[in-house]
């Protein structure tokens, strides 16, 4: 039986990389910035992951965090991040459209090209939310006080839709959910990672499973 290697995933992300970087050095960034909802500074355009900051330049499509307290900008503090979130932030930028968001929610399966992913995506986010928080509460356990903890930390609104659920900006003009039911001793619990029903109009299906599964690494570590 074949198995992909580590080796060859990160040489599928550095030719996924260069792919990206070559469409966005021929985008017009500030066009590609108002459909995408971000800010044009002077090096290039902010990018705000789960509210965190990301300068995607242009042309070369490098894509940096600053350093706490550093201001965005050329010659700030900055550091490099890994490829897999380069291409996310670089695909987001060169899909938006400028949809409004529809403000309904989605199974990640319901949408455009989700049904070719849903097994790997459930696997990579559902299941690990589950497995981390799906237990009965406890003092020092998992359960819904724990989610709830992780996810206000990652700055989620709550919402009215399981035993626990909260709603993030992962990014702008995308909205995404993690949903979170508990399961007791005759019940197991489970988990729901949904996208605003606009979703794919601002990510490609591939993108998007790797967003609910940055999402459920984000909450479970």
């Amino acid at each position: 039986m074949n198995t992909v290697g580590s080796d060859d995933v990160e040489r599928r992300y550095v030719d996924a990389a260069r792919e990206a970087r070559a469409g966005w050095a021929a985008a017009d960034p500030a066009a590609h910035a108002a459909r995408a909802g971000c800010e044009v500074t002077d090096g290039g355009v902010l990018v705000p992951l789960f509210g965190r900051a990301h300068l995607v330049r242009h042309p070369g499509g490098e894509v940096e965090t600053p350093a706490p307290d550093a201001q965005v900008g050329p010659g700030s503090a900055a550091k490099p991040v890994h490829d897999a979130v380069a291409i996310l932030l670089l695909h987001y930028l060169l899909t938006a459209d400028g949809t409004p968001p529809a403000g309904e929610w989605l199974a990640y399966r319901e949408l455009p090209g989700g049904l070719f992913y849903a097994t790997a995506f459930a696997a990579r986010s559902e299941e690990s939310l589950a497995r981390a928080f799906a237990g009965p509460a406890g003092p020092s356990g998992p359960g819904p006080l724990a989610f709830t903890a992780a996810a206000l930390c990652l700055g989620g609104e709550p919402l009215r839709l399981a035993d626990a659920a909260f709603r993030f900006e992962a990014l702008p003009r995308l909205a995404v959910a993690a949903l979170l039911w508990a399961g007791d001793d005759e019940e197991e619990g489970a988990a729901a990672v949904l996208f605003d029903a606009a979703a794919g109009h601002y990510l490609p299906a591939e993108d998007l499973a790797g967003l609910g599964g940055f999402l459920a690494q984000r909450l479970t570590r």
